[in-house]
């Protein structure tokens, strides 16, 4: 199994988390950049300006629903070792945050998921055209809004994220529903799909506030390896919690065709007659709830959860080594934390 690179690894990097660490919130952990997060709310509100009041209200309602804002946090943190400027940084990190929820629109549509962060996504809602359109609004605002940070090579990272975002949806619906997918296409997948923005929130951070370019490629690589930690355990989470833990209904990549890094995993083990009932499901052929069902119980009783989350716990350590020689400011101080928060939400 490929891992993560090693790159940036350094001899004397704080990698493991103390007891005081643990117990952080994300508002504490963000507290240094807590006015910038303030900032992003108020212009995300400003962003539903369509004239039909359902949509309008549709559009208002994701925004409002939000989340963690955690690539909005990483592009003010990456930011604050040097010019924090905020009327710069405001719209790239509205522009970061937009364009994520415009590709958890186009998911949930591609997906047919019907909930979300435990709330009605809006493709339950609206028929598939309008909410792809809505998704095209979103993507459009974003873009705008990814200019108005007076950098060119800002506005270039943020293009060629879309790119690569777009190019990660293609090869996901192509390549589901079929067994032939590798361990090294699930880890491109998952940087097309959520790295990618972590990665490049990092680096327009710090190409904003005028970072030299040692700093700015190692924030890109920290926030690069903490996305993809934060992927793994997102697939953890989706074979190994509850429907409440996570807003949605779990097994949902098994029920979808998509093999993740736990099922991968598990595969390395099973017997021939257990693999073979992975393929039934993956590829379409049982997907009821007794056989994925069957097939979480199986991959929950293996070693397979907890190799997944060594994984992660490696890209965290990576993510951390990155940043380890960086200023002792609050803000490093922050970004090791939230590397120990994602490892340790609940699985």
């Amino acid at each position: 199994m490929r891992a993560p690179s090693g790159k940036f690894l350094e001899p004397n990097a704080m990698t493991s988390p103390s007891a005081s660490q643990k117990s952080l919130t994300l508002q504490q952990i963000f507290a240094p950049v807590a006015d910038g997060l303030i900032g992003i709310n108020d212009a995300l509100r400003g962003i539903a300006t369509l004239d039909y009041p359902i949509v309008k209200g549709s559009v208002e309602a994701i925004i409002a629903a939000g989340g963690k804002r955690l690539r909005p946090a990483i592009l003010f943190l990456c930011a604050n070792f040097h010019n924090y400027d905020l009327e710069k940084l405001v719209p790239m990190a509205a522009a970061i945050e937009l364009l994520h929820t415009a590709s958890l629109v186009h998911d949930d549509t591609i997906d047919n998921s019907l909930i979300r962060r435990g709330l009605p996504t809006l493709n339950s809602v609206m028929d598939e055209g309008t909410t792809v359109l809505v998704g095209d609004f979103l993507f459009a605002k974003s873009a705008v809004l990814s200019t108005m940070g007076g950098k060119m090579r800002a506005t270039r990272i943020f293009a060629e994220s879309l790119v690569t975002i777009s190019e990660g949806e293609i090869e996901q619906k192509f390549s589901s529903h079929h067994m032939t997918a590798t361990i090294d296409q699930y880890y491109k997948r998952i940087y097309s799909k959520t790295a990618v923005l972590f990665a490049a929130a990092g680096e327009i951070g710090a190409v904003v506030a005028d970072a030299p370019e040692d700093e700015i490629e190692r924030l890109r690589f920290y926030s690069k390896q903490l996305g993809m930690a934060f992927q793994v355990v997102d697939d953890i989470l989706d074979v190994h919690s509850t429907a409440e833990q996570i807003g949605k209904p779990t097994g949902g990549d098994l029920r979808q065709g998509t093999m993740t890094l736990p099922t991968f995993l598990y595969m390395e083990k099973a017997s021939p007659s257990e693999q073979a009932d992975v393929e039934r499901v993956i590829e379409g052929f049982d997907r009821s709830d007794a056989a994925v069902n069957a097939v979480l119980a199986r991959i929950n009783a293996s070693d397979a959860v907890s190799r997944a989350a060594q994984v992660a716990r490696t890209f965290v350590e990576e993510a951390k080594s990155a940043i380890a020689s960086m200023p002792d400011v609050p803000a490093r101080r922050s970004l090791l934390d939230l590397a120990d928060f994602v490892i340790q939400r609940e699985y």
